[in-house]
């Protein structure tokens, strides 16, 4: 299914989908993302609850489905975030450019 990641929720919906990304490294995690986005929802939600840590190098990822979500114009929202990922976002400034929600079904 085009809108599901490892792990993932299945798509809510044609123009909504939820994804999850437990451990595959963060450029394979940016080019599904980029491919989901690519697939034309019109919100992708990265659910971050199975990552246990984000390196600064790791949010590549979310940078490279940002990218291409504003191209096509997609919202990306990240949903999910524990304390630790949240200052990830935070520091290399991602937190400033997307929604970051506790919970799903943005």
């Amino acid at each position: 299914m085009p809108g599901r990641l490892v792990g993932g929720r299945l798509p809510l919906s044609r123009s909504h989908r939820c994804v999850s990304s437990p451990r595959p490294p963060a450029w394979a995690v940016g080019r599904r993302l980029v491919r989901l986005v690519d697939a034309g929802p019109r919100i992708l939600e990265v659910d971050l609850s199975k990552v246990t840590y984000l390196s600064p190098d790791g949010c590549t990822a979310p940078f490279m489905a940002l990218r291409t979500a504003r191209a096509h114009g997609t919202q990306l929202v990240v949903t999910h975030a524990d304390e630790r990922t949240l200052s990830i976002l935070e520091q290399v400034g991602l937190a400033r450019v997307l929604p970051i929600r506790p919970g799903g079904d943005s």
